[in-house]
C-alpha cells in the first residue's frame, strides 16, 4: 500500500450479518482519508470526510488495494483531492458514500460498484417480474405460455411459475454478485458469477414446476427457465447499453 492507493476493508452492517467494503485514500504515511456515517446504526443520518489511522480505518480486517475502476490522477493529487475534503460535511449510503468518494478522488467521478450492484438487480427484478405478469396478461384465461429454447424446441410453461422463478433468479443473481465483489473480484468477474447464478436458480425453479412429467418434464422445464434468464439478460444489456449511450451523449453537450 502507498500514498494515493484506494483501500477497502469488508465491515458489517450493523445488526446484521450482511458485509459490504468500507473505501478509503491512503496517504503513505500511517493515515486513510474516508467519508463515513456520523453514527453507524443510522447510516441516513449524515456524516463527513475524516482522517483516521490505518488501524482505525481497519479496525482489525485485512486491507486491500482497489484499482477498479482505473485512476486518472497520479498517486499524489489523489492523496491531494482526499485531504482537500477533510471534515466536508456530507454523506449518503446511496448517493455520496465512501466508495463514491474515494472513486472520485482518484477518477473525478462518483460511482459506486456496491450501489450499482443492488439497483441494477433490484431494476432487473422489476423488469422481469413485470415481463412475466405481462405474459400472463397477454396469455388471457391461458394457463401455460409456449417459449422457444436455445435448443431450437418450444416448451409450454405454466405461467405461475414465471414470477417467482423471475424473483428467485435475481435474488440469486444479486447474492452471487454482491459475493463475488466482496472478495475481491473484478466488475466482470462478479457480474459472471452472479449471472450463473441466476441462471441455475431460474433453470432449476423451472424444472422441479416440471418434475411432476417425469425426467423429460423436468428437463423441458430446465431448458425454458434457461431460456427465459438468457433472454431477460440480454434485454436488460441491450436497455443498461441504450441507457449509458443517451448519458454519454448528454454529457457531451
Amino acid at each position: 500500500m502507498a500514498r494515493g492507493d484506494r483501500l477497502e476493508v469488508e465491515q458489517r452492517v450493523v445488526g446484521s450479518t450482511v458485509t459490504y467494503l468500507h473505501h478509503g485514500v491512503d496517504l503513505g504515511d500511517g493515515t486513510v482519508v474516508h467519508a463515513r456515517p456520523r453514527e453507524f446504526r443510522n447510516p441516513f443520518g449524515g456524516g463527513h470526510v475524516v482522517r483516521t489511522s490505518l488501524a482505525e480505518f481497519a479496525e482489525g480486517r485485512p486491507v486491500r488495494v482497489r484499482n477498479e475502476p482505473p485512476a486518472e490522477f497520479s498517486p499524489e493529487e489523489i492523496a491531494a483531492r482526499a485531504l482537500a475534503h477533510v471534515d466536508r460535511d456530507g454523506y449518503d449510503p446511496v448517493i455520496d458514500n465512501c466508495e463514491h468518494f474515494a472513486t472520485w478522488c482518484a477518477t473525478g467521478r462518483r460511482s459506486s460498484r456496491q450501489v450499482d450492484i443492488v439497483m441494477g438487480r433490484v431494476a432487473a427484478g422489476v423488469s422481469r417480474a413485470v415481463a412475466a405478469v405481462s405474459a400472463r396478461a397477454a396469455a388471457g384465461t391461458a394457463e401455460r405460455v409456449a417459449i422457444r429454447t436455445a435448443l431450437g424446441t418450444s416448451v409450454r410453461i405454466g405461467l405461475k411459475t414465471m414470477l417467482p422463478a423471475a424473483i428467485v433468479g435475481e435474488a440469486a443473481a444479486l447474492v452471487a454478485e454482491w459475493t463475488a465483489h466482496q472478495r475481491g473480484k473484478t466488475e466482470q468477474e462478479s457480474r459472471k458469477a452472479g449471472e450463473a447464478a441466476g441462471l441455475a436458480a431460474t433453470s432449476l425453479t423451472f424444472a422441479v414446476a416440471g418434475a411432476p412429467a417425469g425426467p423429460t418434464g423436468a428437463l423441458a422445464g430446465a431448458l425454458a427457465g434457461a431460456t427465459m434468464w438468457i433472454a431477460g439478460s440480454a434485454t436488460a444489456a441491450a436497455a443498461t447499453g441504450a441507457a449509458r449511450h443517451v448519458a454519454k451523449r448528454i454529457t457531451r453537450g
